[in-house]
């Protein structure tokens, strides 16, 4: 059973779907009319029904619609019997959720690796950690429950590495530094809040600088010359934790947001998707020996870092 108070004034169907993103709005909305919901203890059937601060509300579980296998194609770059390493393109989502629910990563890995259906959690075969659907790189895959467990628990022992390349509006004040502040979830709003919740640590360094003058055909070809140059900088970034939104939002923090990440910062005149890319993985596996994986920046943003005259890290 699933309970929740309400925080402010919304109508019931929207609350829901703010506190289960996973869950379509749709399917929220049939619940509701099946007489599945309940607030202050009386069968509410109306999507609509005006919700109070401090209004009490229950309804059930909703139980994972089955995946379906998709024929999308995945670049592998690693594989033994217990585990995958994937490619991730940037608008690939890693699971279905509300919009999405066919041609996500977990619908391909039905197809890639038949029987992975059975490692992990059911909408999640082989799933042990994600990348944000605009995010590039590099996403470790397990393929076997003795694999699942192995990975689960290197990963909440942040025993794993992990490193990204972001471009970011701005220079930050330190050439390298180690963010070292808390994160949680904002109620019913997909992003995290600085300061408060679990313990979050990102270290980053500044790789290189540079500016966008209006002028220049990567900018005015969108049709958005503010008349304004863009300072940037390009950042290796090391996650000491795992948590939802890490880098952006720590990195929003300082104020120095992603280049392109609407969310913590705003559209870009020279991206369509956030500038992060999951480039270097490297982990210890299940016999002693490491392994270390590297992805090389995708086009989108090699031709972006040339147009700025920022040097593309070398893998």
């Amino acid at each position: 059973m699933l309970e929740f108070a309400v925080e402010k004034k919304d109508r019931l169907d929207k609350f829901l779907a703010g506190k289960i993103p996973d869950v379509s709005r749709g399917r929220i909305q049939k619940a509701i009319k099946t007489g599945a919901v309940s607030v202050n203890g009386h069968k509410v059937s109306e999507p609509d029904w005006p919700l109070k601060i401090e209004d009490q509300i229950e309804l059930p579980e909703f139980k994972p619609e089955a995946l379906t296998a998709s024929t999308l194609a995945l670049k592998v770059v690693f594989e033994n019997e217990d585990f995958a390493v994937i490619d991730k393109p940037a608008g690939l989502v890693v699971h279905p959720g509300a919009g999405n629910t066919e041609d996500t990563l977990a619908n391909a890995l039905l197809t890639r690796f038949p029987g992975i259906e059975n490692v992990g959690e059911p909408h999640r075969p082989g799933i042990v950690h994600r990348l944000d659907e605009y995010t590039s790189g590099l996403i470790l895959i397990a393929k076997t429950p003795r694999g699942y467990e192995y990975f689960k628990q290197q990963f909440l022992d942040h025993k794993i590495e992990k490193e990204y390349l972001a471009l970011v509006s701005g220079v930050p004040a330190k050439q390298h530094d180690i963010i070292n502040l808390p994160l949680e979830k904002v109620p019913l709003k997909q992003k995290m809040r600085v300061g408060s919740g679990k313990e979050a640590i990102t270290e980053y360094w500044v790789l290189g600088e540079g500016k966008l003058d209006p002028s220049t055909s990567l900018h005015s070809a969108r049709g958005k010359d503010s008349g304004e140059s863009l300072q940037v900088a390009l950042l290796r970034v090391k996650l000491h934790t795992g948590r939802t939104h890490q880098i952006r939002a720590h990195l929003a923090h300082i104020g120095c947001p992603i280049v392109g990440d609407k969310l913590y910062g705003k559209a870009s005149p020279i991206l369509d998707r956030q500038f992060l890319h999951a480039a270097r993985l490297k982990f210890q596996l299940m016999d002693g020996t490491w392994l270390e994986l590297v992805s090389e920046l995708p086009t989108d943003l090699r031709e972006v870092l040339t147009k700025l005259n920022i040097n593309i890290p070398v893998s």
